[in-house]
């Protein structure tokens, strides 16, 4: 059975994975019970492409489609291939060059200058009974997990065996025997791993499962309406926290994955945060957001934002001091306040983007800035190859 250290799993998950898109993919394969399917995944990009290693594009010989591989120069042609695959039953890697002229679907100059390796395979019953079950666990449980797909040259063709890291141990598929020891991952989303050196033609593929980001809204207005429909767009998990214990309030925020109707003590004792769940104080209530920085001042959150100028958040923390509470040492220059990028957001909506806009930057750990004027890569290149 493999073996993957603590250590490395840990070092694997200090960014953001395509949750969203794995959790539509896995919904869709419950829905289609058993009909055919085929599954394109980017597994290797060099230069500049629209979609990273990690993109999953799940089709049907009809046309259906759950996710994307691309900003759509590639689907139709993924597609082509995936009925091709679905036909001879044997999985294939195409190589997109849109460096090159000669590239039948970049040829025209519609490409992004980069070289895409997209594997597509059919969908065989016992890779989605795991891939469902990995991603549900990941989604339920908001612990990390792990696909790791072995990809052996055959003639042209590829056959492909899958691993899953869930609950701590490892399922894997039935023909699968190649060992992986985990390796160091130096904090990137994909990376090499060690192998078989009696198996040297087979190519490994590592993809962690990141639980969704999660939002905690402490709030009881309208303006909350936006922000839950935008955290959903983006694939976040958002919870509603309401002090003022209308039960109106489930009905009005039915979007909102939880509404709690209590204090923010009895909200925080409910919900499991962890380094993925960012809060946000929208109370308009100067009491109310007080009790929930209260409830939040010994949390070592990735994200705490709160509505109102800077001296509205001065005058919340003086009070606590007065009150013989002990605030920590930087723990008000942790307060996002006032939260939001500086969009010139007036509306309800547009304050919305803002905050969500920061927290994503805040949690990818980019500053907000225009890409325009940024001079590093837009994807950070991992030192370690996602497919060797």
């Amino acid at each position: 059975m493999p073996k993957l250290y603590r250590r490395s799993l840990d070092d694997c998950f200090n960014f953001s994975s395509p949750m969203k898109e794995l959790i539509e993919i896995s919904s869709a394969l419950k829905r289609l019970l058993g009909r055919p399917c085929a599954l394109a995944t980017v597994i290797r990009v060099e230069g500049s492409a629209y979609r990273q290693p990690g993109a999953r594009m799940l089709m049907t010989p009809e046309g259906e489609v759950w996710g994307m591989v691309s900003g759509g120069c590639l689907e139709h042609d993924v597609l082509d291939h995936g009925r091709r695959a679905l036909q001879s039953n044997r999985a294939r890697i195409v190589r997109y060059d849109s460096t090159s002229e000669d590239d039948p679907v970049f040829g025209t100059g519609l490409g992004c200058n980069g070289v895409i390796d997209v594997l597509i395979e059919p969908i065989a019953d016992n890779f989605r009974k795991s891939f469902v079950l990995a991603v549900d666990h990941c989604v339920n449980t908001r612990q990390r997990g792990m696909l790791v797909t072995h990809m052996h040259d055959s003639d042209g063709f590829v056959r492909c065996e899958h691993l899953f890291f869930t609950n701590g141990l490892w399922s894997e598929d039935a023909e699968a025997s190649t060992p992986v020891n985990g390796s160091r991952y130096n904090g990137h989303e994909m990376a090499q791993v060690q192998h078989n050196p009696q198996r040297p033609a087979i190519q490994t593929f590592i993809q962690p499962l990141t639980p969704p980001l999660q939002i905690v809204a402490f709030g009881g207005w309208f303006d909350l309406l936006p922000l839950i429909h935008l955290a959903h767009e983006v694939g976040a998990r958002i919870i509603v926290v309401d002090a003022s214990g209308r039960q109106s309030s489930r009905r009005l925020y039915g979007e909102a994955d939880e509404v709690l109707l209590c204090e923010p003590n009895d909200a925080v004792s409910q919900i499991s945060f962890d380094n993925r769940t960012a809060a946000v104080l929208m109370n308009h209530h100067v009491e109310r957001d007080q009790q929930a920085l209260l409830a939040l001042i010994d949390m070592s959150l990735p994200f705490l934002g709160m509505l109102g100028p800077k001296r509205r958040r001065q005058r919340i923390l003086d009070n606590l001091r007065e009150q013989g509470i002990d605030v920590p040492s930087g723990f008000e220059g942790q307060i996002h306040s006032p939260v939001g990028l500086d969009l010139g957001a007036e509306t309800p909506a547009e304050i919305a983007l803002s905050i969500l806009a920061e927290i994503l930057a805040v949690m990818n750990q980019r500053d907000g800035q225009p890409v325009r004027d940024r001079l590093s890569p837009l994807h950070s290149v991992p030192s370690l190859p996602a497919y060797v």
